[in-house]
């Protein structure tokens, strides 16, 4: 990653030295280790223009922050009697310095530019990272007869980008509040999973559908007969929360009445009907759903029941009772040769055991759709965008949904790569506080 940064600055210090320029100063380079340290790899260049013949001076590079400073490694630069007088001085004094680190001077007419790279790492220097750092150069200088008081030539500031890699995801489709309940309420179905009532269905096997019971022969709904209590509350609860839920609809309660096969054809016939109708009415009473919303259909007489329920017995005369249930086309006389089966006592058994479930029910279903969720469809685009490194484009998307929570991670990863990053922190650290497992992974990279 090569990010580069160009500070020129003139300033006469002396009038005695000559100005020094920072020409240019730019990040070569930066890294991400395992461990989080980041390393930058900084290069310099300062202008370090002739002293006066009996002059040197030493400058010294120093980068800075809010008080926090690196010195890199000073440099001296003389004129042509001050090396003479080192020399002199050298010779003189073996000690001064070691052997062969004699100083030659600047000719005539040149400059020095003293070109480096520095590397720079956050587990040294921590208040770097995601900082900018001036550079800035110490100045001292001495002549034949004084000395010259320290200045300081500073460059504009260069910035050690905290590097960010963006963790993105898309946001589920949002399924209201009947996608929530379906979860723990199979009598709750998808539209999508509708199924019109038709004589072949055998109900209970089907998974999650509720059944309320009646009185023998009667259709008046008792909220207090067999467990009608919990099943009724439960159906009012969960129509009344869809109904007043704004992302999910109530689209069809499907509702089919039952009576055993027991009596007449005609009796039975009234009361599946009734029962239907009469589990409609208890609902309209306690929640206001529209009549359009209700299918009442009336099931009759429970003979595909019946049957699912004799073909899992263990019963002397099942296979016969089968055999009648099938090919008996006329219901009353099939009942008839059920009674005299095994001279009556199969037929009381089903009477003591299984046509119970038949004579006392009604069976209920609440099919569902929900409101296109719009904006999950908006911010997964903006998502797309943001992978594309098209940041503009996203954050244009996602400022038209920024009312949506769902969208806090990937708008603060927007603005954070269009340069407000003061408002894109903001924006990821609530959906981190949201829970957004992605913005606490962001929110990571861009303030630990």
């Amino acid at each position: 990653m090569r990010r580069y940064i160009t500070i020129y600055l003139l300033q006469i210090v002396s009038s005695l030295v000559v100005a020094q320029t920072i020409n240019e100063v730019h990040i070569v380079g930066d890294s991400v280790a395992d461990d989080g340290v980041v390393t930058y790899e900084v290069s310099y260049d300062i202008n370090l223009p002739q002293p006066k013949s009996d002059w040197s001076y030493t400058v010294t590079p120093v980068f800075s922050h809010e008080g926090n400073t690196i010195a890199d490694e000073p440099v001296t630069v003389r004129g042509k009697r001050n090396v003479r007088k080192l020399k002199r001085t050298m010779v003189f004094n073996k000690n001064y310095a070691p052997a062969g680190s004699i100083p030659s001077y600047v000719r005539a007419g040149t400059d020095t530019v003293v070109r480096r790279t520095l590397t720079l790492n956050t587990a040294e220097y921590p208040w770097i990272k995601g900082e900018d750092i001036m550079l800035c150069a110490l100045i001292e200088g001495e002549g034949c007869c004084s000395v010259m008081e320290s200045r300081v030539v500073c460059g504009d500031t260069f910035h050690c980008v905290r590097p960010f890699s963006p963790v993105i995801a898309d946001v589920p489709d949002n399924t209201g509040k009947a996608g929530m309940l379906e979860q723990s309420n199979p009598i709750l179905c998808h539209i999508s999973q509708y199924r019109p009532y038709d004589s072949t269905r055998i109900l209970r096997k089907e998974k999650g559908a509720l059944y309320v019971f009646f009185p023998l022969d009667r259709w008046t709904l008792l909220h207090d007969f067999r467990d009608n209590a919990t099943t009724l509350d439960t159906i009012v609860s969960i129509t009344r929360q869809i109904m007043a839920d704004t992302t999910s609809c109530v689209r069809t309660i499907q509702i089919i009445g039952l009576a055993s096969p027991e009596g007449p054809v005609k009796r039975n016939t009234l009361l599946g009907l009734n029962r239907a109708m009469a589990l409609r009415d208890y609902i309209c009473s306690q929640v206001n759903v529209p009549d359009s919303l209700f299918e009442v259909c009336n099931g009759g007489e429970a003979w595909t029941e019946l049957r699912s329920q004799v073909e899992e017995l263990d019963i002397q005369g099942r296979d016969e009772l089968l055999d009648i249930i099938d090919r008996e086309a006329d219901p009353d006389v099939r009942e008839r040769r059920m009674k005299n089966l095994n001279g009556g006592k199969t037929y009381r058994y089903l009477k003591d055991n299984v046509l119970s479930d038949q004579r006392n029910s009604g069976y209920i279903r609440i099919y569902y759709d929900y409101v296109p969720d719009k904006a999950a469809a908006i911010i997964n685009e903006a998502s797309e965008l943001l992978r594309q490194e098209k940041y503009e484009e996203a954050l244009g998307l996602l400022d038209s949904v920024k009312h949506d929570t769902r969208s806090l991670n990937a708008r603060g990863v927007a603005l954070y790569m269009t340069g407000n990053k003061e408002e894109a922190i903001d924006c990821i650290r609530q959906a981190a506080q949201l829970g957004n497992e992605q913005a606490k992974d962001n929110l990571r990279q861009l303030t630990e």
